[in-house]
């Protein structure tokens, strides 16, 4: 039953679709301990949750942890603007994780072994919105596999450094405007699917000051993959087909080859945890990621198709001006034993976009966003305990005037809002 279980997490976790939470298309919603704290814990850690927020402190886990479950997610974005109201379609995402730690006493060492979901991307809009050519339908999708080593020194320091394997799986969906080329034509629609692996690494610090107060340190690398996959586009109207017929396509889709590169960016963290009394533990941490890797995203196609007149149908690559900033995300958190068995936590979170309004587009419509969050974990026995959180995200509201979708006569500019609720519910064990 375990065994069948453990697949079960595994294959979910697989197969979750993704939304960003965190600025740009990060998630951090990797445990609900951590979730009831606004992730402030990468001092503080104590669960199986710790192969992600902080590897180093593996080291105090006494001999075997576990710890899986979910966060449930339901964004929506809101855009007013030239072309209407419009919001993104009402989905709730699931966003499972599954952590295993074995610590040797004797030793002080410690390894292991997490499935997260760090990196994602969902949003859909309406095939006949105002920007339906800019953007439809967008789905990121990763899942890493993270094993950890970790080694306590001395009474005060523990050191962890761990290997990353992330899979991503992509698509990007929105209308062709055949109506452009053939008056009267009814739209096609484009789909780019691609899939790809890469590597990282990371590390971790852990160093007790005194019995209050530990300062923790993380750092995960990029991870640079290359996702490859399919061009499609559908519904060709009757006066274009013969440009497919040339190629030894019937019918009335096209479809070729196309790849682009992908660099995810690396994390660092910078944590520091106070006992402020026998009850009350607090904490601060100081997150930047460094999306200024996400400069720029070039396509490449295995074919071009071009009209008897020159003009180019669809090309043969095609590039996408990315200049994304680093930020500096703030997270505070708090935890109050109330019982023995009874732990309530709250937090704060600010983290700052990085999309500048130049390179802004619905596909990723990403503002300030600020985070509260409440939970509490209940310790059900001397193994088995049980967490769960509630949070709201909300954004600042956006004002964008910039020449995206312009040459398609479909600017994108207005305001847009983006606010989403999480819940999430996890289960540990200690032996």
């Amino acid at each position: 039953m375990r065994k069948q279980a453990f697949y079960f997490l595994a294959l979910a976790l697989v197969m979750a679709p993704g939304f960003a939470t965190a600025a740009g298309f990060r998630v951090v919603e990797q445990g609900n301990m951590a979730q009831g704290m606004a992730h402030a814990v990468t001092a503080s850690v104590s669960d199986a949750s710790s192969v992600y927020y902080n590897p180093a402190a593996m080291v105090n886990i006494e001999k075997y942890a576990v710890s899986t479950g979910f966060q449930f997610v339901d964004p929506k974005t809101e855009y007013s603007g030239a072309g209407g109201d419009v919001e993104t379609s009402n989905t709730t995402f699931a966003i499972p994780h599954l952590y295993l730690v074995k610590s040797f006493q004797d030793s002080g060492l410690s390894v292991g072994f997490g499935l997260f979901a760090n990196f994602g991307l969902g949003s859909t809009w309406s095939d006949g919105g105002p920007f339906n050519y800019t953007a439809t339908d967008t789905q990121l999708q990763t899942h890493t596999l993270n094993l950890n080593v970790a080694k306590k020194f001395g009474d005060k320091l523990s050191v962890a450094v761990g290997v990353n394997h992330m899979t991503s799986e992509v698509t990007y969906k929105s209308m062709y405007p055949f109506g452009y080329i053939v008056p009267g034509s009814a739209p096609g629609y484009q789909i780019l699917t691609g899939d790809g692996t890469g590597f990282g690494f990371n590390v971790a610090l852990l160093y007790e000051v005194s019995e209050r107060v530990k300062v923790a340190f993380t750092y995960r690398s990029k991870v640079s993959t290359t996702l490859s996959g399919d061009f499609t586009v559908e519904n060709w109207p009757t006066a274009l087909q013969g440009l497919l017929a040339l190629k030894g396509i019937s019918g009335d889709d096209y479809k070729t080859l196309g790849e682009v590169d992908l660099e995810y960016p690396d994390i660092t963290v910078l944590g520091v945890s106070f006992q402020a009394t026998d009850r009350l533990l607090l904490e601060l941490d100081l997150d930047h990621t460094g999306w200024s890797s996400y400069d720029q995203l070039d396509f490449v196609f295995g074919d071009s198709v071009v009209a008897p007149t020159g003009a180019t149908l669809l090309p043969k690559s095609s590039s996408s001006e990315k200049n994304w900033n680093n930020v500096m995300a703030i997270r505070v958190g708090g935890a109050y034993s109330y019982t023995e068995q009874l732990t309530l936590r709250s937090g704060f979170y600010y983290d700052p976009t990085p999309i500048p309004d130049e390179t802004f587009e619905p596909r990723l419509p990403g503002s300030n966003r600020y985070l509260v969050a409440i939970g509490a974990g209940y310790k059900a026995t001397d193994n088995f305990t049980v967490d769960a959180s509630f949070s709201r995200i909300w954004s600042d509201s956006r004002d964008i005037d910039n020449d995206i979708g312009d040459s398609l006569n479909q600017p994108i500019d207005g305001k847009y809002s983006t606010a989403l609720n999480i819940f999430g519910i996890s289960f540990g064990y200690l032996f």
